[in-house]
């Protein structure tokens, strides 16, 4: 019985054991942001130099508050504290502005995250600034109202709700799950009438076909698939509305236009490789003679994922200097750095170049510029030997001595014809 018992509390101590284990292995904390997205909603579009609107959180895992941040758009600010303020005023021409920040944990590694500016208005009265966090890479929440046709014209202004709706955005390459929710499109007649939603245009009934779809009574709005922005950049569809069972209530046709957001995913190219180039040996500091080109298909215009800067890796051979060349991290353009070269002991250099988009900071690529160095007028003739000897008979002196004395005499008649002497031969 004794032993029974001695058994029964080891396996109760044990598991005790296993119990308070489980409590004190916790899972690493891994440095990140908390969200891939965020929307900042704004209720003017006329914003002001120095106006807070949200904050980036970022998740430092050793109880540090602050964090190196840097904003993509320099008319942003984003303090240590993750506040992101206006550097200078700006106006939201297009209801909305989309830029990118950077942050940076405590083993130096780039975490980012895409903000989202977005002007609506509300006729209530409610003025209030409001800050979403998406974890998903759609940028629309399905906590906005629905996209509500205008009474008075096919392409949407205003919603009648006081709504300014702006185009749907959504990031490339999502992972789902699919079909995903971008919006829900509403008639303000279904308050009455049961409406019949559907879908046309490039990406539903038209090529692609299929990729946006519509819940005919729900008016939910979905993409079926991840999206590239490279083959396509946005999409225009035409959301129609009419009762189900009741004649003549119809909507106007209402135009919603669908973004691809960008997402860094893919590399410089070299438009050639190698470059081949020549420049002078006697080449002055300064001297640009050739140039290299890389091109991004990612963007440029909302984005710096597809901004090219350009930097020299190496140099063979490294004579006399290391650094013999220079290049222009923006055109690409190549210069003489240090001056040196001699084409007959090094008539050629190879250059590996580097090709890094999102300004220099994201992916790279390299490639080869081959500079063959050309030959300058900086060597005199020499003679070889310096002295020359030749022997002629006497009668050869005197035929000499006459022509000369007659190519004197027929210089002497030339009008304007310097005086010529003719030294003794001999």
């Amino acid at each position: 019985m004794k032993t029974m018992k001695s058994f029964s509390l080891e396996v109760i101590v044990f598991l005790c054991k296993v119990f308070l284990s489980g409590f004190a292995e916790e899972s690493p904390c891994t440095p990140g942001l908390e969200s891939e997205l965020l929307v900042f909603k704004v209720h003017q579009d006329e914003l002001y130099k120095g106006k807070t609107l949200g904050r980036v959180n970022f998740n430092t895992c050793n109880g540090k508050t602050r964090t190196l941040f840097q904003s993509v758009d320099k008319r942003f600010d984003v303090n240590e504290d993750g506040t992101v303020t206006l550097k200078r005023p700006l106006t939201l021409h297009e209801a909305y502005v989309v830029f990118s920040v950077h942050a940076w944990d405590a083993n130096g590694k780039k975490h980012t995250v895409s903000i989202k500016v977005e002007f609506v208005q509300h006729l209530n009265g409610h003025h209030k600034d409001t800050v979403m966090n998406i974890s998903s890479p759609q940028i629309e929440s399905p906590l906005d109202p629905p996209l509500a046709f205008a009474r008075s014209s096919a392409r949407l202004k205003r919603a009648p709700g006081g709504w300014i709706i702006p185009p749907i955005i959504l990031l490339e390459n999502s992972r789902g799950p699919f079909p995903m929710k971008l919006a829900q499109i509403k008639s303000e007649y279904a308050k009455e009438v049961q409406m019949v939603y559907r879908l046309t245009g490039e990406g539903a009934d038209l090529e692609p076909k299929g990729i946006f779809t519509i819940d005919k009574f729900t008016g939910n709005l979905f993409v079926t698939n991840p999206l590239d922005r490279e083959k396509k950049a946005s999409y225009r569809l035409v959301a129609h509305a009419e009762a189900r069972e009741v004649a003549n209530i119809r909507e106007n046709p209402m135009e919603v236009i669908i973004n691809v957001f960008d997402q860094n995913d893919n590399k410089p190219v070299f438009t050639q490789n190698p470059f081949n180039g020549h420049v002078p040996e006697a080449a002055e500091k300064g001297y640009e003679f050739m140039t290299v080109t890389a091109t991004d298909a990612d963007d440029t215009i909302e984005t710096t994922n597809g901004i090219v800067r350009y930097t020299i890796v190496s140099q063979e051979p490294k004579l006399p200097k290391a650094n013999m060349f220079d290049i222009n991290v923006v055109s690409g353009s190549i210069f003489v750095q240090e001056l040196g070269m001699d084409r007959e002991q090094w008539p050629k250099y190879t250059l590996l170049i580097a090709a890094t988009d999102m300004e220099g900071s994201g992916m790279a690529t390299t490639g080869t510029a081959v500079i063959t160095i050309t030959d300058s007028n900086d060597n005199p003739p020499k003679f070889d030997p310096i002295t020359y000897s030749v022997s002629i008979t006497k009668k050869e002196v005197e035929l000499l001595a006459k022509c000369m004395l007659l190519m004197k005499k027929m210089l002497d008649q030339v009008p304007g014809h310097n005086h010529t002497q003719i030294g003794p031969i001999g």
